[in-house]
């Protein structure tokens, strides 16, 4: 089985059951992607439990997700990160958006700028698009 994570996997999860099953001792609910129609089971709140039958890399990420368009800066509503390398992501301030390190996106989940000395990751929660 494989593991897409709700959050990050951009696929657009819809329940298909009322009442959430139990079967052998165990609950969860039937997924479907609302854009590919892939199937799956949640046994929690954040993972959804898919078959091997489909492509590792659909699984991870929706191929029918549409493309977000991000635009150069940010502005920062509030920073709530610590450290040294957060020191310059004061509110109000402007970062231009920046390649994410290896194995990570910008994308919904937030988006990567330069902090003090190393790239950070802002949460969609801690900034506004810049005109």
């Amino acid at each position: 089985m494989y593991q897409s994570n709700i959050k990050t996997s951009q696929h657009v999860w819809e329940k298909q059951n009322l009442v959430t099953v139990r079967r052998r001792g165990k609950m969860f609910d039937e997924m479907v992607c609302k854009n590919c129609k892939m199937k799956g089971r949640r046994h929690g709140f954040e993972v959804v439990s898919v078959s091997e039958s489909y492509k590792s890399e659909n699984v991870d990420l929706c191929p029918k997700a549409k493309t977000i368009e991000l635009p150069k800066q940010v502005k920062v509503a509030q920073c709530s990160a610590f450290g040294k390398a957060f020191a310059n992501l004061t509110p109000n301030s402007i970062h231009v958006i920046i390649a994410p390190p290896n194995g990570y996106k910008n994308d919904h989940t937030g988006v990567w700028v330069m902090g003090v000395g190393e790239s950070v990751k802002l949460l969609p929660n801690e900034y506004v698009w810049a005109s």
